[in-house]
């Protein structure tokens, strides 16, 4: 059976209704197995220890076969300087958000082991895997990934073991987009493009945002595409790709 990788992003608590509305719709479709990428502190003003009922609805969904994996900690970006070639994917890939993008090492390996710390203490579960916003990335922040302990992460254009570097899949990531009309339509074709491209794959990678279930035209596109997916693929989380030991 072919594979069909698929995440939730910007799990927070600032999105909890949509996130449910996100979850309730998976349901639907036959969907048990996949990723929630989980924000410890979104924006600075949504820390996970003072929304327990949230925490405790991603445990139960733990518990339950969704996987929950760090996704930055505050999930924006933070006044370190930008090469000229950092501030260029910025500006395609992101609002603001590419948190991980300019840190260096010690800044970025604080972060991990922090987030990692939250997630650990609100949910009561081990945190083993690692998403930046925007899958932004510093070599810096790499090199720090690499210390910490995290078996998978992932990137825009694959999966790996920051421990070896070895990678676990090489495949682009496919989702829609908010921001501008042009990011918008760009991501719509893409999406569709991909569809014919990767027919024949063996896996493919799926990222839902909430932006996605805030706009009616946008979350018909996401459920049909998922329908056409769930036709000849089933889900799977990270960690069902990792290698077994």
């Amino acid at each position: 059976m072919k594979r069909l990788q698929l995440t939730v992003h910007d799990v927070t608590p600032a999105h909890e209704e949509t996130l449910r509305r996100i979850h309730s719709a998976l349901r639907e479709l036959g969907v048990r197995r996949y990723s929630m990428l989980v924000v410890p502190d979104y924006h600075g003003r949504w820390l996970l220890d003072e929304f327990p009922d949230f925490c405790k609805w991603l445990s139960e969904l733990e518990r339950n076969g969704v996987e929950v994996v760090l996704h930055g900690f505050k999930h924006i970006a933070g006044s370190s300087p930008l090469s000229i070639s950092e501030r260029i994917r910025s500006a395609l890939f992101t609002r603001g958000e590419g948190e991980f993008l300019g840190l260096d090492e010690k800044a970025a390996e604080k972060l991990l082991l922090e987030g990692r710390a939250v997630l650990e203490r609100t949910l009561g579960i081990e945190v083993n895997g690692f998403v930046a916003p925007a899958w932004l990335y510093s070599r810096s922040s790499i090199a720090a990934l690499a210390r910490t302990g995290f078996t998978f992460a992932e990137s825009r254009w694959r999966i790996w073991d920051p421990r070896t570097d070895r990678t676990i899949l090489r495949m682009p990531a496919v989702n829609y987009a908010g921001g501008s009309f042009v990011k918008r339509t760009l991501a719509a074709f893409w999406v569709t493009v991909s569809g014919m491209l990767l027919r024949g794959s063996p896996a493919v990678r799926f990222a839902i945002h909430p932006c996605d279930f805030e706009d009616d035209v946008r979350q018909k596109a996401v459920i049909e595409r998922l329908k056409t997916l769930l036709g000849r693929r089933e889900t799977v989380s990270f960690s069902d790709l990792l290698p077994v030991p």
